[in-house]
């Protein structure tokens, strides 16, 4: 979509608002003048106006305007000139569908014209290119998040994180076949055994700070179709996860996003790329299997394959690069979601410190997070008596016991993890983004290396 300023002294004229009896108000609320050509949309109480809201209100309004074929729009920000940068998130978010495959497509719009005040001029552009840089990565990673198994696999992610880091002047590793053995990397081999489409394990560097500085190291989940292997996962509802990759694209995006940005602040990106598959070659409940770390685990169940990736991921990191402070995000659990539902990612840290940054992140990025607690019991469920650790704990207090098990390999480097499971994606258009990957965590992970 291109996007162009308009800088006036005063604001465009408009007709009044009408009154709420026709138009509630509230956020994402749309009225249509259609004989005027203009569109209301409702920030809700005007004491309480959010960035949050903001941007999902413009984010309802495009999707409302793709669908109907706008391809011009015009945007008043009027008396929010403050919120033009998530205004402009939300456009490009709202403007997002993902249609590869439909034989008719819907018209995305082409241009959006903003308008702000005169005053505005000196700080309007940086906010708007901002916008349009977080934005546009997140909805490169929905593409991917939303393209199905058998078009996108390990050895696809790796090429194409390959082709972003050329483009925006990242260093990127990748780690497959032969040279997972020899790295050590157990985890990764186990998970991706079942299936013909290997594993492999890849980073992406941003350079952007001193020679020195310690990096703020970003890790996620991305296996790319989880059919739980052995353990197979109940054929209702399985065509969901492809998006069992979402925790990795959301750290894909947050790299792009920081690059085209240019933070002067060092940030590694790790992905854990497999996929999950039965076959005679598929790691087995009763394995045990020794990670990267050299911590050994009993296989209780296959389907619990996110953490023994990550496992390895984390171990490797530290190592690797020494991180000041490691997040990962994975769709790692399903009783994520009997917490916490749709509507917050849990969060879990090591440290108090940690913890307080990414709430802060997330909170600015106006995506909800959720902390939730560790106690050494979740540790204790987890304890095997024929490895170290076993990669279940049961049903009780899954979410929290799937966390316990990161904390081993997080050691004593800052960590936080967040379960993503249920805002990864949606079935249905909701909160002004269509059906499909929301691309959740992104935004979150680049306003914490901003402030970091």
């Amino acid at each position: 979509m291109r996007l162009r300023l308009v800088f006036q002294d005063q604001r465009v004229e408009m007709d009044p608002v009408p009154s709420e009896g026709e138009f509630s108000g509230g956020v994402g609320s749309l009225l249509v003048e259609r004989a005027q050509g203009v569109l209301h949309v409702g920030l809700g109480d005007r004491a309480k106006v959010s960035a949050a809201g903001v941007r999902q209100a413009l984010a309802a309004a495009f999707l409302w305007m793709r669908k109907v074929g706008v391809a011009v729009a015009v945007l008043d920000a009027g008396p929010w000139g403050e919120f033009v940068a998530v205004m402009v998130e939300g456009a490009i978010l709202g403007n997002y569908r993902y249609e590869a495959f439909l034989p008719r497509k819907t018209e995305p719009v082409r241009e959006l014209v903003v308008v702000v005040s005169a005053e505005m001029r000196s700080r309007v552009r940086a906010d708007v290119e901002r916008g349009c840089a977080v934005a546009e990565s997140v909805n490169q990673v929905r593409e991917l998040a939303n393209t199905p198994g058998n078009l996108l696999y390990p050895e696809v992610l790796a090429r194409t994180a390959r082709k972003w880091a050329r483009e925006w002047g990242m260093r990127c590793t990748v780690l497959e076949g032969e040279r997972l053995a020899r790295e050590g990397l157990g985890g990764m081999l186990a998970v991706g055994g079942g299936s013909a489409k290997g594993p492999c394990m890849f980073a992406l560097e941003h350079r952007g700070g001193g020679r020195g500085e310690r990096p703020l190291v970003l890790v996620g989940k991305a296996i790319t179709f989880d059919s739980g292997g052995i353990s197979i996962k109940p054929a209702a509802g399985m065509e969901e996860m492809i998006f069992d990759k979402c925790g990795g694209m959301a750290v894909l995006g947050a790299m792009v996003a920081v690059a085209r940005l240019g933070l002067r602040r060092n940030v590694v990106g790790i992905l854990a790329a497999a996929e999950n598959m039965p076959s005679g070659s598929a790691y087995r409940p009763g394995d045990i299997v020794t990670t990267y770390a050299g911590v050994t685990v009993e296989v209780v169940n296959t389907d619990a394959e996110g953490r023994m990736v990550l496992a390895d991921a984390l171990g490797w990191a530290r190592k690797r690069f020494d991180p000041a402070m490691m997040v990962d995000l994975a769709t790692l659990t399903g009783a994520c979601g009997v917490a916490l539902g749709e509507h917050a990612a849990g969060l879990w840290s090591n440290s108090s410190e940690a913890l307080a940054q990414v709430q802060q992140a997330a909170l600015t990025a106006g995506e909800r997070v959720w902390p939730m607690p560790l106690f050494e019991e979740y540790s204790t469920q987890i304890r095997s008596s024929v490895a170290q650790l076993k990669n279940s704990g049961g049903r009780l207090g899954g979410a929290n016991t799937g966390a316990a098990f990161l904390k081993v390999f997080a050691g004593e480097t800052p960590w936080a993890h967040m379960d993503i499971a249920y805002t990864s994606h949606r079935t249905k258009e909701e909160k002004g983004l269509a059906s499909g990957a929301t691309g959740f965590g992104v935004r979150t992970l680049v306003h914490l290396a901003e402030a970091l």
